[in-house]
C-alpha cells in the first residue's frame, strides 16, 4: 500500500471550469470531472498562511485549498479595505462579491491545516 501524507487538505482545487453559466471549481483533473460550485462569497484568505481556500464536498473534508496559480488570479479580483490585510470582497464579471470569511472559523479548528506554510517562514 502507498499512503500519501499531505500538507494542506486533501483536496486542490485546480481550476474553473463552467457548466453552462454556472462556474464550478474542479479537482482531481482539469477537465471538470469532479467539480464544486463556486461561491465567491465564500471564499477566504488565511491571513496566516496567505493561501486561499473555498468550501468543498463533505465527504472530501469541506475544505478544499486553491492551487496557488489560480490564487494568484483569483486574488487580482480581492477589494481590500482601507488598512486591512484580508480581502473584504471580490469583483468579478463587473459585480461585487463580499467575502463573509465563515470558512476561516473551521480553519482554525483544523491545526494542521497551512502548518507546512507556517513552518517554512
Amino acid at each position: 500500500m502507498n499512503y500519501i501524507k499531505c500538507d494542506d487538505l486533501p483536496v486542490v482545487f485546480q481550476a474553473i471550469v463552467y457548466d453552462g453559466d454556472t462556474p464550478h471549481l474542479s479537482w482531481g483533473d482539469e477537465c471538470g470531472l469532479l467539480k464544486f460550485p463556486l461561491d465567491l462569497s465564500a471564499i477566504a484568505m488565511c491571513p496566516k498562511s496567505g493561501r486561499v481556500y473555498h468550501p468543498a464536498p463533505f465527504r472530501q473534508g469541506s475544505i478544499g485549498l486553491i492551487k496557488s496559480k489560480l490564487a494568484i488570479e483569483l486574488s487580482n479580483h480581492f477589494v481590500f479595505e482601507e488598512n486591512e490585510t484580508l480581502p473584504s470582497g471580490i469583483r468579478w464579471k463587473d459585480q461585487l462579491f463580499p467575502l463573509n470569511h465563515k470558512i476561516l472559523e473551521v480553519l482554525d479548528d483544523r491545526p494542521s491545516v497551512g502548518r507546512y506554510s507556517e513552518e517554512i517562514e
